[in-house]
């Protein structure tokens, strides 16, 4: 009897532990409306301007990054295809990109930090 009461226990802790919002990590998302300004240099990533009232809250997300322009950010896992052209207004669901999920780029220009998009909707 006792086997199965932690068999049980086990079972309900693992699966209570999964956030809807992003089941694989488990971290915090957020959605936001950005401008895309087309593809970066160095990562060939898209380059993401987030509204001035939403970078407190962008930071509170995905930390606080020390660069010259807050409101920049490289879109993660956002396909370039459907959404690499400059000027496209997007609603994206976003969580911190993690270290393991670093790419090899060129580091010939200037680099922004990046977000982990989850979903992308082009809203214009």
């Amino acid at each position: 009897m006792k086997k199965h009461y932690l068999i049980l226990c086990i079972l309900a802790f693992f699966t209570n532990c999964t956030d809807p919002e992003d089941e694989e990590h488990n971290l915090p998302t957020g959605q936001f409306e950005v401008t895309t300004l087309g593809l970066s240099v160095d990562c060939r990533l898209n380059v993401l301007r987030f509204e001035e009232k939403d970078i407190a809250r962008l930071e509170s997300l995905v930390g606080n990054q020390y660069v010259m322009d807050q409101s920049l950010r490289e879109g993660f896992n956002l396909d370039r295809n459907k959404f690499g052209e400059p000027n496209m207004k997007l609603r994206i669901r976003i969580r911190k990109k993690l270290d393991s999920e670093a790419i090899a780029c060129t580091t010939l220009g200037i680099r922004h930090p990046a977000v982990f998009v989850i979903h992308a909707e082009r809203i214009d």
